[in-house]
């Protein structure tokens, strides 16, 4: 997994990643390092961020953001918005990179993992039904569970929004094309299903891709930061990128986060946030969650006890005050929790991003990083959950002056003993990375 941050101001942003990248096989976990933060252009001051899957359809983002930056060259475009089109048109036709017969097996592989999640969906579900009857008289069916769950997933996908990033049904074409490795992983993963869920799975097939929302098992998440010709204050934008179908890359816009005069400053955590967004907000996003909850079931359920208390009432009249009291209370719980969020983002968050739009670039840098490394540490102290954040942390500050500088980058070589990649691009290389001392030994050791 991944933690990023991406802190903002007028005089600058910086950028800071986690290094580590889990790969799962065969039930294990392996950890890595690899890199998820670079610069989209060798001379403008953008850079990007990637997390959750590190390739699509089998290609490194690590490959595809370098011919890109390659493939963009110096030019100069007016916002960062034309930056990330420019970036999703080099992946929609590029059928080189991307062959048609790749594109077709990694939806099949999408549509497999799919059906495998709902497969252990199901099955989770069935072992708790069953643990739940401590008397075994009523056993229950696993098809009908499998059936259950296949409905409900098909409800909610029906719900979801039309992609907008494609002009046809792209997902029906597909399932028709692979419509018999289709009817395979149908029986690979539900062997014993009725024929009613089996047309529910066949539409899921289409639905995964010409609906909006992207399956986490396809998905990787683009956060493209910087400075276009034309603005003069750092400009974020966060896209969700799918798998490739036909040559038309799915992809989502998710926000856009601005500095004027309005905003002077933003921090955003991306991925794995929970501690950073628990130092910007003073609360963790889970304990919220679970104290909203409490808040809300005692607020619904003290008006019950109160009024069954009541004596003399008949127990028609308990239940309309019950009935009465319980539409007050809907609106007491809300009041309740937006007092409380207003108390938390006036007396805690409000101060902190007042603070960071007056820091200079080394402290932004600063900031990025520790938040980062507040999520590695929460991650490294915890029993309960995996350590998913960690290894070396890449930070970089953009400016508008200064363009894309990098403060904190692992390498996985030695730069003294490798003066020749900093010569080749010495226009990219910092002063301080190459001495002129390695630069006459590097020589001497070629002219001997």
């Amino acid at each position: 997994m991944t933690s990023e941050v991406v802190v903002m101001n007028r005089t600058g942003i910086a950028l800071a990643s986690d290094s580590a990248a889990t790969v799962r096989a065969r039930g294990k976990a392996k950890l890595f390092h690899a890199d998820k933060l670079f610069m989209l252009s060798h001379t403008q001051p953008v850079g990007v961020m990637i997390y959750s899957n590190s390739a699509l359809l089998g290609v490194p983002w690590e490959v595809i953001l370098k011919l890109f930056r390659t493939e963009l060259g110096n030019a100069k475009l007016k916002t960062v918005e034309e930056y990330a089109k420019r970036l999703i048109k080099f992946l929609s036709g590029n059928d080189h990179l991307f062959p048609l017969a790749a594109q077709q097996r990694y939806y099949e592989q999408l549509v497999d993992g799919f059906y495998a999640r709902l497969a252990k969906m199901s099955e989770t579900r069935f072992v708790a039904f069953a643990r739940a009857d401590f008397t075994g008289k009523n056993k229950p069916d696993l098809r009908k569970v499998q059936a259950e769950v296949v409905s409900e997933e098909l409800q909610e996908w029906r719900a979801k929004n039309d992609a907008k990033c494609f002009k046809t049904a792209i997902g029906t074409d597909l399932a028709t094309a692979a419509s018999d490795k289709v009817n395979k992983l149908v029986l690979k993963h539900f062997p014993d299903i009725g024929g009613e869920v089996v047309n529910d799975l066949t539409e899921l097939a289409r639905l995964i891709v010409n609906k909006e929302d992207i399956p986490h098992e396809s998905r990787s998440g683009l956060v493209i930061v910087g400075y276009g010709e034309d603005e003069f204050f750092p400009v974020m934008q966060e896209y969700q990128v799918g798998e490739i179908y036909r040559s038309q890359l799915k992809f989502r816009h998710m926000d856009t986060w601005a500095i004027n005069n309005e905003t002077p400053s933003v921090v955003k955590a991306f991925a794995q946030s929970d501690m950073a967004e628990t130092f910007l907000h003073g609360i963790s996003p889970t304990v919220e969650r679970n104290q909203i909850e409490e808040i809300a079931k005692l607020v619904m359920e003290m008006p019950d006890v109160v009024i069954d208390a009541f004596p003399g009432a008949g127990r028609n009249r308990k239940a309309d005050y019950k009935r009465d009291v319980r539409a007050i209370s809907i609106d007491v719980a809300r009041a309740v929790v937006k007092k409380l969020r207003d108390y938390r983002h006036k007396l805690h968050h409000i101060p902190i991003l007042q603070f960071i739009s007056h820091l200079p670039k080394n402290e932004l840098a600063h900031v990025a990083s520790s938040l980062v490394n507040l999520n590695s540490f929460q991650k490294r102290m915890t029993f309960g959950e995996d350590e998913t954040v960690g290894g070396p942390i890449d930070v970089a500050v953009i400016s508008k002056g200064d363009g894309f500088v990098w403060i904190a980058r692992k390498h996985y070589f030695k730069a003294e003993l490798n003066a020749h990649f900093f010569r080749n691009r010495s226009s990219l290389a910092p002063d301080h990375i190459l001495t002129d001392k390695q630069m006459e030994s590097d020589s001497d050791e070629t002219q001997s």
